[in-house]
């Protein structure tokens, strides 16, 4: 059984097929979910290289409700459009925020996570950072990394202070740890998970989310597939998220 999927897996992930309908996914017995895989606590991986989170787990679920194997698809956020439309995976999760842009390429669920963009700083800045007019200055040094929305907010607010523009998200958090960076623009789900698992080195700078960014985290499906959409949309709303969450640290409402 082993065999056949790695060979299913293999032939889905080398060539550029048609999306599977949701008929095709039953039949294959496997569900291939892409992430990213640097977004902590929703999908990243762990001290051991093991992959963990909220989003993880939450797929696992997924896969169990259907009767599928979930199999996943290590993405990337510049690639992470181009490589569920090249279906290189049915279902993308672990930080993907709906945005319009992306509802016009894609469909998205109902919502998983309410969100917003917050300053994550290293301890020692953060009680300087208070809000964007302290955050913009030539002697504050921004780290970002590429493709994704806090990226967008980046380049739309950030014009007087310093942008180190890094490959990924882990290097943003190291940047922070090593203070080469003073802060990052992130979502407040990361923030918290930070905060409170490196108390004393990484500290929310701002709790309120900033001006029009409030946002909610969802998972995203090619158009063709609204029947898959219309399974993930029907086992939210049956399932218990409480328990994952409370595992993960995530807070489903905005304090």
């Amino acid at each position: 059984m082993k065999k056949i999927l790695l060979v299913l897996l293999t032939m889905v992930l080398t060539y550029n097929v048609q999306a599977r309908t949701f008929e095709q996914i039953k039949s294959s017995g496997i569900l291939i979910i892409g992430v990213p895989a640097d977004y902590a606590p929703l999908a990243y991986h762990n001290k051991q290289g093991k992959l963990v989170g909220f989003d993880i787990d939450m797929a696992k679920n997924l896969a169990k409700s259907l009767n599928l194997v979930p199999v996943f698809f290590i993405t990337s956020w510049p690639t992470l459009a181009k490589d569920l439309a090249d279906d290189r995976y049915d279902i993308a999760m672990g930080g993907v925020t709906y945005t319009k842009a992306r509802a016009e390429q894609f469909l998205l669920t109902d919502q998983i996570i309410p969100n917003g963009k917050i300053a994550l700083a290293s301890c020692q800045s953060a009680p300087k950072l208070i809000d964007l007019a302290h955050i913009d200055q030539p002697d504050i040094k921004v780290v970002v990394n590429p493709g994704g929305t806090n990226e967008s907010f980046v380049n739309t607010h950030i014009v007087h202070a310093q942008i180190i523009r890094v490959k990924n998200n882990i290097d943003n958090i190291q940047a922070l740890r090593d203070k080469t960076a003073d802060m990052m623009i992130t979502d407040l789900i990361e923030g918290y998970h930070y905060q409170y698992s490196e108390p004393g080195t990484l500290c929310l700078a701002t709790k309120t989310p900033f001006a029009g960014t409030k946002s909610y985290k969802a998972y995203m499906v090619k158009l063709q597939n609204s029947e898959l959409l219309n399974a993930i949309n029907h086992w939210l709303a049956k399932s218990t998220i409480n328990p994952i969450a409370k595992k993960w640290g995530v807070h489903t409402q905005i304090e």
